[in-house]
């Protein structure tokens, strides 16, 4: 017995040495791959290579809890989420970084990378946050908890400024004679929005400050290239209560805008200038066009100045509009919103609901008007087979996801038409639109619902299962991939795009659409899996998805399953399986339907 306990010993001991070899050799690899990840901008926009190297740091500290490496390794995985947190804009992964700057801190607070910590923590509050207040007191930390290490000295100077910030508020504030104030730090999580929202009261009809200083301006987050745009193109759709205008850039370009309200006395209507910077028309884009089809009147475009273009929008009626920007390609999106048109009569109070007749021969016609007065209606459903033309969309064994997604989209308007429903297409053919067309499609035409048909794709093959999405921030990274695969952009975009939505939110169904997406999921999982049982239910999830933005009727994202997964391509490819998630989706749609019009029906 004493033999093997000796052994074991042993054996042990021998171990020790191979087992810290193989952690700092981790160790050395992930500092490697982390240096040239940060210089290497294209796979940094990634999340999946700072995850793999954040794998590689921990498992260099589990294979060493307590040796020379560790407190390196904890204090590199809180500089991989650090980065990572840059580039995601989520709160969450700075979150982490602070946890692994604390655990260093708290673990090894005699390392050297104890005060790095704490200094880099200071640094998350003061230019991620934006929250200098407690800032302040993480960089006290670091002077008085740290006072030998090397990130002191570094600590104070960022103090003095933020001491000369706090003065300079003062004296300001007191009147007296200001001193040259410490440039802001920039809040890296939050960047300014990618577009703008004025109601006509906030704006101002100078027109003379236009050309020089534009008074309402939507800055992209990323830099424009230098090289010179064109505008090749500009789209619109219109009715009497909104319109989108899309402009085509062949390039990046900043840009401005401006809302001008209508002139009695020259008889203008309301006009709204876009700028586009560094930008030329180009000779195929007609300078003036009539279209006077809803609000909109006419839509202008010049070469404004030698490179600034100009585009002008004539507008009869408008309450409200928006302005951002898309990309790949880049195109700047223009929505404007006419006043909302009165019920006749006064129908929404639940007194006037009291007084409407009883009468058993008019209840069915009271029924149906108040449904239609309180837009408690669902009779025309546009269905959008995702992708088409030069987009396949997902591609796995030569199968394309643009004739999957036609494919249910036909059969599914089919069993629509059957329950009475008026069914339009974003397609019906192998052709391209571009994904803001397709909203706007749906909002010209005064659709009640809009379904977006799509199949998914992911890198590991065993993932798959049925998922419904509704516009709203995403907060999943699931959610992030699949958005950004949609969109055609980097997650990185899609971190930028969630501050479109701070906006976009406020004239969507965000509610309505979480409502329709409950109830189509539901019933849709419960009736395919009645005869497939092995369907996968990924639930309900949110996400900001460009075809979504600007959707003025509920409107959903589904993903059939997983075109990577051997078992969901089988079933993607079988039209048993095709009808059977059809007729899941129409039960879903009658049964959201009948839950909205309740509210006025009499019985």
């Amino acid at each position: 017995m004493i033999r093997k306990i000796y052994l074991l010993i042993l054996l042990t001991m021998l171990s020790l040495p191979l087992l810290t070899g193989e952690g700092h050799a981790d160790y050395q690899k992930g500092v490697r791959d982390f240096n040239a990840l940060k210089q290497n901008d294209n796979r940094a926009q990634y999340r999946s290579h700072w995850l793999d190297i954040a794998e590689i740091f921990q498992k260099s500290f589990q294979t060493d809890p307590k040796g020379e490496n560790a407190p390196q390794s904890l204090f590199y995985l809180g500089r991989t989420y650090e980065e990572l947190g840059k580039r995601s804009f989520l709160r969450s992964d700075l979150e982490k970084a602070e946890q692994y700057y604390d655990q260093v801190i708290k673990t090894f607070p005699s390392s050297p990378r104890a005060s790095e910590a704490q200094f880099r923590k200071a640094g998350i509050h003061l230019n991620h946050y934006n929250d200098s207040a407690q800032a302040y007191l993480e960089y006290l930390k670091v002077v008085y908890n740290f006072p030998n290490g090397n990130t002191r000295s570094k600590a104070q100077e960022v103090l003095k400024e933020l001491d000369q910030a706090n003065l300079e508020k003062i004296r300001q504030s007191s009147g007296s004679t200001p001193v040259p104030a410490v440039p802001e730090k920039s809040a890296q999580t939050s960047p300014p929005p990618a577009i703008e929202s004025r109601t006509i009261e906030d704006e101002t009809p100078d027109f003379s400050s236009l050309p020089s200083s534009p008074a309402v301006a939507s800055s992209k987050k990323t830099p424009a290239s230098s090289k010179r745009a064109q505008l090749v193109k500009i789209r619109h759709w219109s009715n009497d209560e909104y319109t989108r205008v899309v402009l085509d850039l062949d390039n990046q370009a900043d840009y401005y805008h401006k809302l001008l309200k209508p002139d009695q006395e020259l008889g203008t209507p309301h006009r709204l200038f876009i700028d586009l910077d560094q930008t030329m028309v180009a000779e195929s884009t007609p300078r003036e066009e009539n279209v006077a089809d809803g609000i909109l009147r006419r839509i202008r475009s010049a070469q404004h100045t030698q490179d600034k273009s100009r585009v002008v929008l004539d507008i009869q009626d408008l309450d409200n509009f928006r302005v951002f920007a898309l990309e790949n390609p880049f195109r700047v999106v223009v929505d404007v919103y006419a006043p909302e048109k009165q019920a006749p009569g006064p129908v929404k109070t639940s007194d006037t609901l009291a007084q409407v007749t009883l009468d058993p021969e008019s209840r069915d016609m009271t029924a149906k008007s108040l449904v239609e007065q309180l837009g408690l209606k669902v009779r025309t459903i546009m269905i959008d087979p995702g992708h088409g033309g030069k987009d396949p969309g997902a591609v796995y064994n030569n199968v394309l996801e643009k004739n999957i997604a036609l494919k249910m989209s036909k059969v599914l308007g089919n069993m629509l038409k059957e329950k009475g429903f008026e069914v339009l297409y974003t397609r019906t053919t192998d052709v391209f639109v571009p994904l803001e067309e397709r909203t706007a499609m749906a909002n010209s035409k005064n659709v009640d619902l809009f379904i977006s048909v799509h199949a998914n794709a992911h890198r590991n093959r065993n993932v798959r299962g049925f998922e419904v999405y509704y516009l709203n921030f995403a907060q999943t990274e699931d959610a992030m991939r699949v958005a950004a695969r949609e969109n055609a952009v980097s997650t990185q975009k899609i971190s930028d795009l969630q501050y479109i939505l701070t906006d976009l939110m406020l004239s969507s169904k965000i509610n309505e659409s979480r409502e329709l997406a409950n109830k189509i999921h539901g019933i849709t999982i419960d009736h395919v899996r009645s005869k497939y049982s092995s369907v996968n239910d990924n639930g309900i999830r949110q996400a900001p998805f460009y075809v979504l933005m600007g959707a003025r009727m509920p409107a959903i994202l589904l993903e059939m399953g997983y075109m990577t997964n051997e078992q969901d391509l089988k079933l993607l490819l079988s039209d048993e399986f095709i009808k059977r998630m059809a007729g899941g989706l129409t039960k879903g749609v009658v049964a959201y339907r009948d839950k909205i019009e309740q509210f006025a029906r009499l019985d």
